[in-house]
């Protein structure tokens, strides 16, 4: 995650946390909050339960950051607990919101495994970064399925490398991640043009 100049890392301030440091906690939790709700409401699709839930993954962070092993990503472990949990929170409801890549994959049908080419990416990603607060951006986001809602939070809105993400989603592969993007921008641009109109088809 983006820092001001001559801030500690996050993994520093994990370590300051593993000391005991309140601050050190404070700051990561004033970096986090905005992301880890954004991303966990992808999930849920519910404001009220993804900020109960975030604040229980904050909790969660503060008690087992001893556990943390500082060599590693700071953001990719505090991710993955915010998936886990959401997850948790979806299999409780027993809601059938929830899909997972094999799920997907037989939907879309195995001759449609299409690899994305990484010079098209940033493009893509750039446009659809610009309309993130648009009404019918969100109405579109809403209606694809969760797993395509992740992907995008994570790569388009929230930066992540494909290799971060790949971390958080289960050690998918790298291929696999870049193929879901790649329908998942699809489905999103139909999505759009049904939303928006005639416009909505040059949002992506």
């Amino acid at each position: 995650m983006d820092r001001p100049p001559g801030e500690p890392s996050d993994e520093e301030l994990a370590a300051r946390c593993q000391q005991g440091s309140l601050s050190a906690f404070e700051t990561l939790y004033s970096r986090y909050q905005r992301p880890i709700l954004a991303y966990i409401y992808q999930i849920t699709r519910d404001y009220e339960e993804a900020a109960c839930i975030a604040q229980d993954v904050f909790l969660k962070v503060f008690e087992k950051v001893d556990r943390f092993d500082t060599k590693r990503k700071f953001s990719t472990w505090f991710y993955t607990i915010a998936r886990n949990a959401s997850i948790d929170y979806l299999q409780s409801r027993r809601r059938r919101v929830m899909v997972n890549f094999t799920d997907i994959d037989r939907t879309e049908g195995d001759n449609t495994i299409l690899a994305v080419s990484e010079g098209n990416m940033p493009a893509v990603e750039e446009r659809l970064s610009t309309k993130e607060a648009s009404a019918a951006l969100s109405v579109a986001l809403a209606e694809l399925p969760q797993i395509y809602r992740e992907i995008i939070e994570l790569v388009v809105f929230q930066d992540k490398s494909y290799e971060e993400a790949s971390e958080i989603l289960g050690d998918v592969s790298l291929g696999t991640l870049r193929s879901r993007m790649f329908h998942a921008l699809r489905n999103l641009r139909g999505k759009l043009a049904k939303v928006a109109g005639n416009t909505g088809q040059n949002l992506l």
